[in-house]
């Protein structure tokens, strides 16, 4: 599907107003899928491997969860500056007849407590005079357990689907599960004890018990933080009663309008739920 700027702009407002969500995140969300498909189009489409908040908001729906970013772990690739800007060009390179064109502003490290080695790329998408950005993070030597799986995009805009490699549901939670035991009540992201409860909530019945506790370790492991299989317990009591997480929870609500239904309490429940199938 073909769109002007003006046209874009048009159907995104409109889409914004009826799902009461924030244009400026639907459009940068378009944008990004406009990325994703070129990847599809790759020769790196079974390299790079979807993770995080563009997984998530795919998998729960835009109306439950946003994101700013594409993060991604790169399989059999050697992660250098110069291989990731001949790999992003050569994406970006792939006309698919969207009428959308991509530059490369600049690479960086991260260096935002990323727990692997990693790359972030920022990138500008155009349509006509319309310059939207966003970054692309990559990174390797994640814990995929078993391995990545086969998934269904589903576009904003179409009714079709893109496939890709993403991670498994149970990578995801053993990761953001590692997270908040890890850093324990000095823990600032609510973003990572949303998406728990969430998750559980709509996939709880398609978790793999086996491959849930197999992944769990296998994240404790390679990040070195296997203590917390054995604590977790006390670390999840130390963090329900910790008053400064509740208070960035109610700060958390008020920010995003799809958590504002959801307690402290239950959200910390939903966590020891998961902590329990993996504990050991």
């Amino acid at each position: 599907m073909v769109f002007t700027a003006a046209q874009l702009k048009g159907k995104i407002k409109y889409f914004a107003k009826q799902k009461n969500l924030d244009a400026r995140i639907l459009l940068r969300i378009y944008m990004m899928e406009r990325f994703l498909e070129r990847i599809t189009n790759s020769n790196y489409v079974d390299k790079i491997v979807i993770k995080g908040g563009v997984l998530i908001t795919s998998m729960i729906g835009i109306s439950l969860r946003s994101t700013m970013d594409i993060d991604t772990s790169i399989q059999e690739f050697k992660l250098s500056k110069q291989n990731v800007q001949a790999m992003i060009q050569e994406i970006i390179n792939i006309d698919i007849s969207d009428g959308v064109i991509f530059q490369i502003r600049e690479f960086s490290e991260i260096m935002d407590n990323m727990e692997y080695p990693g790359l972030r790329v920022s990138i500008d998408a155009i349509i006509d005079e319309m310059k939207v950005p966003f970054k692309v993070d990559l990174s390797t030597g994640d814990a995929i357990t078993p391995s990545a799986i086969e998934y269904k995009y589903r576009l904003m805009f179409e009714d079709r689907t893109i496939l890709l490699k993403s991670y498994n549901i149970e990578t995801i939670l053993a990761e953001k599960l590692q997270t908040i035991l890890s850093r324990g009540i000095l823990n600032t992201r609510m973003r990572d004890f949303y998406d728990i409860h969430v998750l559980m909530s709509i996939y709880k019945d398609d978790i793999d018990k086996d491959i849930m506790k197999k992944s769990f370790s296998k994240t404790c492991s390679n990040r070195k933080t296997f203590y917390v299989m054995e604590s977790g317990n006390l670390i999840i009591d130390k963090i329900v009663r910790e008053k400064y997480l509740k208070n960035l929870w109610v700060l958390y609500q008020k920010k995003y309008e799809y958590a504002q239904p959801i307690d402290y309490e239950t959200v910390m429940y939903s966590i020891l739920v998961l902590f329990k199938i993996v504990e050991l």
